[in-house]
């Protein structure tokens, strides 16, 4: 089989990467010839004089490409070519074809063989040019997609934490090698394919919604792990990683920190308790009459002995419910004798900021019940009228009022001062949260006071709110259901959302009226409520394709009950083409997504109602 001569190598030829080509032929003189073209052409060339040669030269070493020719004795091109397919694997080995044979029947029983490209003989030197460089590229292309694959798996691997990614049904697609190290609750090792029930013994949608779980090493030692989760999405499909962030040596710090804290305050509280009992004594004359320019200096003493044994209680207090060591004793609790006797409390300190304290009581509310630990709600209390006084001016009135409904009891707080920034309103009831502002910064404080106060509430089974107060001043109230309505199970709301911080925020912000079922996608929401039937339905589209479809799936589910988009991915325009009453996260807080779920049931005609 002839060659025309390869012409002189041009300077205008440009280079690729050099590749190493094995160069299969029969015949020396062509193998000769086309070895000699590639090498012109910049490349490592090879040459095999049969179909078995080359195999066991790609045994040895792997080349970047190879060049058969089709027609050879006992071994040929086409087998020759299904055979190293098979050796090579998941490596990609481009093959080019070669044959002066006339017709394409031949070519494509190449490419069905496997081969990757043809050239008809005689070779044309510049067409073999172009392909290798194409192929070259590709290679480029691929080993340095490999070296970036390798480059992740090798960072995903020396994670210190598990990893695993799961598909939309919750099988493992995917772990890390600190992942291999855990085991299946059956024992078995954690592997490619397994359900998340197996895992985690709980399901995914249950998973998604969990901020800690258990899991089991290899060894049969269990754990509690911190979840980290994320979502995404991969041409269409929805994939979930999971990082598991052992807890074990946090929990042992914690608790180390929380005994250290409750030893600390125990032993701060015996000397101020002999130092405030001392300043009582030396205040009455015990020791005698102490000199007029003393008496000052005494109170300050005594004042500031009193604000340290507030912050000791709040240290001891905050120990204990983040322990989980604070024990309520919840029973029905007549609300007014409670509340007449939180201003009685409180009153001394009123007086000596000048301010004065009311008590707002319909005569309705005289026999109303809600069940509490009696003691821990004038804790409560007590944090509310002393931020309220501290933040009153001199002369004003702090109102307490307490409102029934058919949800439960709502007791309000409502002072005269500067207000609540708007700034500090979304965290004012996190630990150590104090307001900016000089005014509130010179009153002092450790910022556990709300956070303390929201704590006990919600261990009560109610929930505070700060309120919007039209003129000057700020209110906060507490609700809590009516002790007959205590034991009534919750309405459920199934809550379709893809982002679970979303769903986890929502769940909160309903807990005490609503029992929230949240789930990531309408799937999820179809096995939730073959479960549990709720009450009406609540969705995001955003993340969840066609927006339309999404609508028409939650309107199918709902079967007839209420529907509320809550979502900043669609607009009102959009909620009146669909027919379903809308409200946006952006421009709402959690009284009126409340509101808008009542309304929602309550609405004789709810399609086509948008907020």
């Amino acid at each position: 089989m002839g060659f025309r001569p390869p012409p002189p190598a041009s300077a205008n030829r440009r280079s690729c990467m050099p590749l190493d080509i094995l160069v299969v032929d029969d015949i020396q003189a062509s193998r000769q010839a086309l070895c000699a073209l590639v090498s012109e052409l910049g490349h490592s060339a090879t040459g095999a004089d049969s179909g078995r040669a080359a195999l066991d030269r790609v045994r040895e070493r792997l080349p970047d490409l190879v060049l058969v020719d089709l027609l050879m004795p006992e071994l040929d091109g086409f087998e020759l070519t299904r055979l190293l397919r098979s050796l090579t694997g998941e490596r990609w080995l481009p093959v080019i074809a070669t044959s002066s044979l006339q017709g394409d029947e031949h070519v494509i029983q190449a490419l069905r063989s496997g081969a990757d490209d043809y050239l008809s003989r005689p070779v044309n030197p510049a067409l073999l040019e172009a392909k290798l460089r194409h192929y070259g590229g590709v290679l480029a292309l691929q080993a340095r997609h490999a070296s970036l694959a390798q480059r992740q798996r090798d960072i995903l691997d020396n994670i210190l934490d598990p990893v695993l990614t799961l598909d939309a049904a919750g099988r493992v697609e995917e772990l890390n090698r600190a992942a291999l190290a855990l085991v299946r609750l059956d024992g078995q090792a954690v592997a490619v394919g397994a359900p998340c029930g197996a895992v985690f013994g709980i399901e995914l949608p249950a998973l998604l919604a969990r901020r800690e779980c258990q899991v089991q090493r290899n060894g049969g030692t269990g754990y509690a792990a911190e979840i980290g989760l994320s979502e995404w999405h991969d041409m269409g499909a929805v994939h979930y990683t999971v990082v598991l962030r052992d807890l074990t040596e946090r929990r042992q710090i914690e608790r180390m920190k929380d005994e250290f804290l409750a030893t600390v305050s125990h032993e701060l509280r015996t000397p101020l308790t002999s130092v405030m009992g001392a300043l009582g004594l030396m205040a009455g004359g015990a020791a005698g009459a102490l000199p007029t320019a003393a008496l000052p200096l005494a109170e300050v003493a005594r004042r500031n002995g009193e604000r340290l044994g507030r912050l000791i209680d709040d240290i001891l207090d905050l120990t204990k419910l983040e322990g989980d060591r604070m024990a309520l004793h919840l029973r029905p609790q007549p609300i007014v004798p409670l509340l007449r006797e939180c201003i009685a409390a409180n009153q001394g300190y009123a007086q000596r900021a000048g301010v004065a304290l009311s008590l707002d009581l319909p005569p309705d509310e005289t026999d109303a019940e809600v069940e509490l630990d009696a003691d821990r709600f004038l804790q409560v209390m007590a944090n509310l009228l002393s931020n309220a006084i501290k933040h009153s001016p001199q002369g004003e009135t702090v109102r307490v009022s307490a409102r029934s409904s058919a949800e439960g009891l709502r007791v309000t707080v409502h002072d005269r001062g500067a207000g609540i920034a708007p700034q500090f309103r979304a965290r004012m009831f996190e630990k150590f949260s104090q307001a900016d502002g000089t005014d509130r910064r010179a009153q002092g404080g450790t910022g556990l006071g709300l956070y303390i106060t929201r704590m006990l509430v919600e261990r009560m089974g109610g929930r505070i709110s700060a309120d919007e107060v039209v003129g000057a001043g700020s209110a906060f109230s507490v609700h809590f259901r009516h002790a007959a309505a205590v034991a009534a199970p919750l309405p459920t709301v199934l809550h379709v959302e893809s982002d679970f911080q979303a769903r986890a925020r929502v769940a909160h912000w309903l807990a005490g009226a609503f029992s929230v079922e949240g789930v990531a996608t309408l799937a999820h929401a179809e096995s939730a409520a073959a479960h549990h039937p709720p009450l009406m339905l609540i969705g995001n589209p955003q993340t969840q394709g066609s927006a339309q479809a999404f609508c028409a799936g939650l309107k199918r589910l709902a079967a007839g009950k209420p529907v509320l988009l809550y979502g900043d991915s669609i607009d009102q325009a959009f909620c009146t083409r669909v027919g379903l009453p809308w409200l946006s996260p952006a421009r709402s807080d959690a009284d009126d997504l409340l509101a808008a779920v009542r309304q929602a049931l309550s609405a004789p005609h709810r399609e086509g109602t948008v907020r």
